[in-house]
């Protein structure tokens, strides 16, 4: 029996923190409601992980009121929302999640008690967790959070890995492919995010970034085609149907 394809969203850099997140991730949400994807990859960075943040941590007046506690509770609810419309969900541990380690480095003695995937109960709920850096095989294609960065941050991965590979942690989209005649064509795409695209530690400066996330289609051998979605002035068209957020009032959404 042939093995069946499936649909999937590619969520890259959300940020939820103890505050929530970003409002142009609520026309992403309303597009996953429509969607209703077989699996959903979360690419990393999905927490902001600011009440860790080994930035800011020495700076108390900045640091005042952030609590990991709330940011658990507002990525339960996150978590519940896509399980409700997705079958299965891949988290990968971006930079950001990877904080978390870094903090126990410092602080063995908290090893255990604040770790995502202890306190959002990920075993249970079904949810695999890829560690930090890691690579996840999908069909013909390789996700991961992203390891390189700079100007040509794409041609970068797909140099390095020499695989069809996806990925998030710079913000920037980004495409880049090899099409050599005795070889078989392979791309990498960075996809940009879904984040506020002027936090704090930019200090006033908007970040060049774009708000994207992806479409995913594999087949049952293993073909596929990946749609990146611009999402601009919190809007983006998808199969002649219009998705939209609205600011929320006071944002810094850029």
């Amino acid at each position: 029996m042939a093995k069946k394809g499936f649909k999937a969203i590619i969520l890259p850099d959300v940020h939820i923190n103890d505050k929530g997140y970003d409002s142009v991730y609520n026309a992403v949400k309303l597009f996953i409601k429509d969607f209703k994807p077989d699996k959903t990859y979360l690419l990393g960075d999905f927490a902001e992980c600011a009440s860790l943040s080994h930035w800011e941590l020495d700076n108390k007046r900045k640091m005042e009121g952030k609590r990991h506690f709330n940011e658990i509770k507002a990525l339960k609810q996150e978590l519940d929302y896509l399980q409700k419309y997705s079958k299965e969900v891949v988290w990968f541990e971006g930079n950001h999640e990877n904080w978390v380690e870094q903090y126990i480095d410092k602080h063995p003695e908290v090893e255990g008690l604040i770790e995502y995937h202890v306190l959002l109960d990920l075993k249970n709920r079904g949810i695999k967790w890829i560690e930090h850096n890691g690579l996840y095989k999908v069909g013909q294609l390789y996700m991961a959070h992203g390891m390189w960065v700079g100007e040509h941050h794409a041609k970068l991965h797909l140099s390095k890995l020499g695989c069809n590979i996806v990925y998030g942690h710079t913000h920037r989209s980004q495409v880049y492919g090899i099409n050599m005649v005795m070889q078989k064509t392979i791309k990498a795409w960075g996809l940009g995010c879904l984040c506020n695209k002027k936090p704090s530690f930019l200090r006033g400066k908007a970040g060049s970034w774009d708000h994207q996330f992806a479409v995913l289609y594999v087949a049952g051998n293993g073909e596929f085609n990946l749609y990146p979605i611009d999402i601009i002035n919190n809007r983006f068209y998808f199969n002649g149907k219009s998705y939209e957020s609205k600011p929320k009032r006071n944002s810094n959404t850029v």
